[in-house]
């Protein structure tokens, strides 16, 4: 089973103000979507929780060609498709039902990490041969997510704090990683956003936040119209997020 689809509808809850699909639901969306394949091939979380061994989201990249919008019919497939280093990558197309051309296109970096002293671990060591022997070898996004440019301190300006509230806690006991992507589109302008669409996003995560944790968020605007957005609990950089918008 070298990937997985599912079919679903974009919901109102799923939309923005212009009844585009949120970066924010799709993220929610690929995360269900990864374990489902996950553990259809083996290593889903009931499998490694038997070994006190979690899945960890470390980067993605994701790239909208076409938005789809409210009531839309959409087919999601993801797949593993191998490692790099310490990292397992995971990619994920977005399609109209029916149709073959991608509307979406994004892939991702997971880490294998020991639940209890959050030690990294390496997926051949974990996962065995099944870590190369369940990969497929396409690339919904060829280039891997590397490190985020941090612009210039000066060019940084706090734009709000948050606490991490009770909504935004997963069974993890920390913030979900869909959440940082919701924080980081709410550090834009919402004027801007109410008129222009998603072209492509990356977020790095960091640092994991718990229940009652502060977190600025921090944003700079280059030349170029790239948005940057940075979110830090004290001294301590929790996400980094590149944003463009079309």
């Amino acid at each position: 089973m070298k990937s997985h689809t599912i079919e679903y509808s974009i919901r109102t809850c799923d939309v923005d103000i212009r009844k585009n699909y949120k970066a924010f639901a799709f993220m929610t969306q690929a995360q269900e979507i990864a374990n489902y394949h996950a553990s259809a091939i083996g290593f889903g979380y009931a499998d490694l929780i038997k070994s006190n061994i979690v899945w960890v989201l470390s980067r993605m990249k994701v790239k909208y060609i076409q938005a789809p919008v409210w009531e839309d019919s959409v087919q999601m497939t993801t797949w593993h498709k191998g490692r790099e280093g310490v990292f397992s990558l995971r990619d994920f197309e977005v399609c109209r039902k029916g149709e073959e051309t991608p509307v979406i296109q994004a892939t991702s970096s997971w880490l294998l990490i020991d639940a209890s002293s959050r030690r990294m671990l390496r997926p051949d060591h974990v996962l065995g041969e099944k870590s190369t022997s369940t990969a497929w070898d396409k690339d919904a996004v060829a280039e891997p997510c590397g490190k985020i440019r941090t612009p210039n301190e000066e060019d940084l300006y706090l734009i709000r704090s948050h606490e991490v509230l009770f909504s935004d806690i997963d069974f993890n006991s920390h913030t979900n990683n869909a959440k940082y992507v919701e924080w980081a589109f709410d550090a834009i302008d919402p004027a801007v956003l109410t008129e222009k669409d998603i072209d492509c996003y990356q977020i790095n995560f960091n640092h994991e936040t718990r229940l009652g944790d502060t977190v600025d968020l921090y944003r700079a605007v280059s030349g170029d119209g790239k948005y940057y957005v940075e979110g830090r609990c004290g001294e301590k950089t929790v996400f980094q997020t590149s944003i463009c918008l079309k």
